[in-house]
Order: C-alpha cells, then sequence, then structure tokens
C-alpha cells in the first residue's frame, strides 16, 4: 500500500503542469524591464497599480499593485527591490483547463525580487556605458493550486549597455540594451534555463517629459516559456521629486500577458553616500539643462 500511495503522488507531481509562463498567471515570470547601467545619484520609489487582461471584456484578467525602491551607492552601484505584494485575478474556464488551474477567481499573495545594479564602465566617447545586474526571486507567491505564482526560486543575471546617441535640439535620444541569463525552477529536481534580452530607445524632451519604446523577453528551451513584450512609457515631471509614469505592453508571443497596462508615480529621495547632496537639488532627470555626469534618464 505504501508503494501504491508513492507511485500514485509521484505520478500526481509528474502530471502537473511545468512552472512556465505560458502555463501560469500573468505576473509569475515576467520579462523584466530594461534598466540603465548608469546608477545615478538618487533614490527612487515607484508605487503603481498594473492591470492585465487578454482584451476588452475578457475574463482573463488581473490586477496588482506593484512597488520598486532603487537605492544608489556613490553612483556605482544601487540595491533594488520591487515585486506584487498581491494579486486579485479572475481566469475563465478554457484558461483554467489549459494551465490545469484548480481556483479560477480570487486574490494571491504575490512575489518579491531582491538585486543589486553595478555601473562597471563609464560611458566614454564612442563606447557605451556597460553595467551587469543580478535579480533574485522569492518564494513569497504560493498559490500553485491557482497557478498565479511558482512558489519556487528563481534568478536573473544581465549585462547591461546604455548610450546617447544624439540630441536634436530639445530631444535627446539615449539607447539602452540588456542580455542575460535567467534560471527558474519549474519543478522539483528540475528547472528551466532561458536567455535574458532588451533593448530600449528613449526619448527625453527639454520639458522633462520622456518616451521609452521597449522591447524584451526571454527564450527558454522547455516549451510555453518565450514571452515577448513591446511596450511604450511615458514620464511626466511633477515637481522637481515627483514623476508620473504611465505605460502599456502588447504581447508578441502566447506565453505574455496580452495587454498589460501601469500607472504610477516615482518619488526620488537623497541617497545615502551620493557624491553631490547640495540641498534642493533638483534631479537631472526632470531639468531642461545638460544631463550631469553619470546620471541615467528615467528608468
Amino acid at each position: 500500500m505504501l508503494l501504491v500511495a508513492l507511485w500514485s503522488a509521484s505520478a500526481a507531481v509528474a502530471a502537473e503542469p511545468l512552472l512556465v509562463p505560458g502555463r501560469m498567471g500573468y505576473n509569475a515570470l515576467p520579462a523584466l524591464r530594461n534598466v540603465d547601467p548608469v546608477v545615478g545619484n538618487r533614490t527612487e520609489l515607484e508605487l503603481s497599480a498594473t492591470a492585465q487582461l487578454a482584451g476588452l471584456g475578457a475574463q482573463d484578467a488581473a490586477g496588482t499593485p506593484y512597488v520598486r525602491l532603487t537605492v544608489p551607492f556613490r553612483e556605482v552601484a544601487a540595491l533594488e527591490l520591487d515585486g506584487t505584494p498581491f494579486e486579485l485575478f479572475r481566469t475563465s474556464a478554457a484558461t483554467g483547463e489549459r494551465i490545469g488551474a484548480r481556483v479560477r477567481s480570487g486574490a494571491s499573495p504575490g512575489d518579491l525580487r531582491a538585486g543589486a545594479r553595478f555601473l562597471v564602465l563609464e560611458e566614454r566617447g564612442k563606447r557605451p556605458a556597460l553595467g551587469l545586474r543580478l535579480v533574485v526571486k522569492s518564494t513569497s507567491g504560493k498559490d500553485r493550486g491557482a497557478r498565479r505564482f511558482t512558489n519556487a526560486p528563481g534568478y536573473v543575471f544581465d549585462v547591461l549597455a546604455g548610450k546617447d546617441l544624439a540630441a536634436a535640439g530639445p530631444v535627446r535620444l539615449r539607447a539602452l540594451a540588456k542580455l542575460g541569463f535567467l534560471a527558474w525552477q519549474v519543478a522539483d529536481g528540475r528547472q528551466d534555463d532561458a536567455l535574458d534580452y532588451g533593448a530600449t530607445l528613449r526619448a527625453a524632451f527639454a520639458s522633462g517629459v520622456a518616451l521609452s519604446g521597449e522591447w524584451r523577453g526571454y527564450a527558454g528551451w522547455r516549451g510555453d516559456d518565450r514571452p515577448m513584450v513591446l511596450g511604450l512609457t511615458a514620464d511626466v515631471p511633477a515637481g522637481s521629486r515627483v514623476l508620473l509614469r504611465a505605460s502599456a505592453d502588447r504581447g508578441l508571443t502566447s506565453d505574455a500577458p496580452p495587454l498589460d497596462v501601469r500607472l504610477g508615480v516615482v518619488l526620488f529621495l537623497d541617497a545615502p553616500m551620493a557624491r553631490d547632496r547640495a540641498a534642493g537639488q533638483a534631479d537631472p532627470r526632470l531639468a531642461s539643462g545638460a544631463r550631469p555626469r553619470r546620471q541615467p534618464g528615467p528608468r
């Protein structure tokens, strides 16, 4: 009887779909946004509300708060924390059957991520700024029965690049790129490995407004693990310490959320161990003057 019970449990585990983005909730394994290797000198706190849906009137939908904290140290390194504390979701019968979800609606605790970003080489002449980013995913997301989060570890290691391309009158263009390695646990004793990639073109105006077009995703090898996203972000300053942010992403593959909309604010604070601590200094990203040395555009 014991052997039969063990065999049945093993068979049940083997029959459970793998923890890959195409068979999970919209926020389980997202493609991380591109970032600038230039760290900057101010702490950033982003507070946003995010909604993902398959289309207007669709039954597949999710909503989450999003929180990000970036704390730079001497403009060469930054500690980064971000995540979705919880998710409200609704899943259609067809989608629930396809991904193996036993719960079709409700609320689920989400995942948190912790990481660090390092500036390795400053931008100089034709050479872009180069940096590194390491991100580790927590196991705080527990709702495996609803297929919303993985309750499993994961990590990302990216090489980052950033380069000012041109300045045409009041407009400054900057390009960002990333290429790296992503790995996460898909079942007991099994993991998926993926190539993480992305590119961004940002246009910053003298008024402080910035528009960014972004392409990002990753490509694994187990199947249903190749999300690709095309997005647009608008940043509008609302004072020297507040930035209003709106973004919309369109999934280019079936493994990514079809539509993702985010609205929020970014608050700028003085960073510990900053090189320049002048009181009342406006954030360079919100000013119309020339960009100071080693200061990135809005993330």
